[in-house]
């Protein structure tokens, strides 16, 4: 009885911390409940040795680090994909829907690779950020690193130190998020019909971080990587090292959804 209490009142106390930290309403129950199985859902994976390693309030850490395309998060769930923007495709919306939350939940459980590819505008990077608020429930840390982004951090390092300094804290939150999510890979390449090798330090940066998240002997992911891409594998490899391809593409069919035969639906 003693010992149920006292676990309460530290949830309590995370909880406290983490709105203070998110800003969320402490007074809405939604949030609360929300905020309240993060911290019992990562109690339990402690208990049972494994999950995550870290201190539960470094989510906000990951999220505030992350590199978004044009500085804006976009924040979205499942229940807000609307397979109505598809009336010439429903069904094939209702796929990739449900493929990736069946994808999120699995994740729950184990660390996987994730390739969502397709045209733009279809979809993808709204779905992974579902994916991401759903392991962020879960009691997971999430990052979102757009490459675009991250090259325009690349070609100014040697103009300011700050910028230096940015680089390598980002490369060590990269390396150890529970789940990471690569937004549209490949754009940094040029257009797809004049796709050139992106620049060797980004790639060796990507190679590091790659290969933090594997354990190379049994060849399996420690950490869950999410790539969304505009750009078929093919592609992808002539812009990087195959070596880097092979640790961040999944080669289960399984963990790759496509987007292919939706519209694009930006306005």
């Amino acid at each position: 009885m003693a010992t149920t209490m006292a676990l309460n009142a530290i949830q309590k106390i995370a909880a406290k911390k983490i709105f203070q930290l998110t800003g969320k309403n402490m007074s809405d129950p939604r949030e609360y409940n929300a905020v309240k199985r993060h911290v019992i859902a990562r109690n339990n994976r402690l208990v049972a040795g494994w999950g995550k390693q870290h201190d539960l309030f470094q989510n906000a850490e990951y999220i505030n680090g992350s590199l978004y395309s044009g500085g804006q998060r976009l924040d979205f769930s499942f229940k807000d994909w609307n397979t109505a923007m598809q009336p010439q495709n429903v069904q094939g919306a209702k796929n990739v829907g449900n493929k990736c939350y069946v994808l999120a939940k699995q994740m729950v459980n184990t660390p996987m690779k994730i390739l969502m590819t397709g045209a733009p505008g279809t979809g993808k990077t709204s779905l992974a950020m579902a994916i991401l608020n759903f392991m962020a429930s879960e009691g997971f840390s999430v990052m979102t690193v757009s490459t675009m982004e991250l090259a325009h951090l690349m070609e100014n390092r040697f103009e300011a130190t700050d910028v230096k300094d940015r680089l390598y804290y980002l490369e060590k939150l990269m390396k150890t998020a529970d789940v990471l999510l690569l937004d549209d890979l490949g754009t940094e390449g040029g257009m797809k019909k004049d796709a050139k090798p992106v620049r060797k330090d980004m790639q060796e940066l990507l190679f590091r971080v790659a290969n933090a998240r594997l354990d190379l002997k049994r060849n399996e992911p420690v950490h869950s990587t999410i790539v969304t891409t505009n750009c078929e594998t093919k592609e992808l490899a002539q812009m990087y090292n195959e070596k880097i391809i092979s640790r961040i593409v999944p080669h289960n069919r399984q963990q790759i959804v496509d987007f292919s035969g939706l519209q694009d639906v930006r306005k």
